[in-house]
């Protein structure tokens, strides 16, 4: 925590001193300093198409699509399907378990989240794997919710061995 306070710190002592920088390097100390900001919340909303950082790998949402059907699987009436492809990327010195309990949907109107469909074909997230160092994958995520749900976030939460809770990522859903 004393790290991201001094590097909060650092950032914002930078942008003072810059009076005399160019807009675009002002800007870019800004968005910098915010993404600071969000970490030192616990919290970072992004969006699709940008990288994100977590303690173990990188991630990117390519994509947050609605589809009929998919790998021949249609939803039960009322509801709607979603497709995400996703690319993750290891960064951590050790394998990282993951898998698709690592992204949900939430919404004000869900009782609890909602998680991927189990992989139906080779193009969807395998329940589980091992992310290697280095190593970069793509993958799809299936989502089934009711129609009518609105206001869906796609989040990443870490959490590691001990349970312990840290970033939350948030990406907002455009249906």
């Amino acid at each position: 925590m004393l790290k991201k306070i001094f590097i909060a710190s650092l950032i914002a002592v930078t942008a003072f001193a810059c009076t005399a920088c160019s807009n675009t390097t002002r800007n870019q100390l800004a968005d910098q300093i915010s993404k600071v900001a969000q970490l030192i919340s616990g919290d970072v909303t992004g969006e699709t198409g940008k990288s994100y950082a977590t303690q173990w790998f990188e991630f990117t949402v390519v994509s947050i699509t609605p589809v009929a059907e998919y790998a021949g699987y249609t939803p039960a009436d009322g509801n709607r399907l979603l497709d995400v492809v996703i690319t993750e990327k290891g960064t951590f010195s050790d394998p990282s378990p993951m898998g698709t309990f690592d992204f949900y949907l939430d919404s004000p109107s869900f009782d609890d989240y909602i998680y991927p469909l189990d992989p139906l074909d080779e193009s969807m997230m395998p329940y589980e794997f091992t992310l290697e160092k280095g190593q970069a994958v793509d993958y799809h995520m299936v989502y089934e919710f009711p129609s009518d749900f609105s206001d869906l976030k796609l989040m990443y939460t870490e959490i590691d061995e001990t349970e312990q809770e840290g970033v939350t990522f948030t990406i907002n859903v455009e249906l």
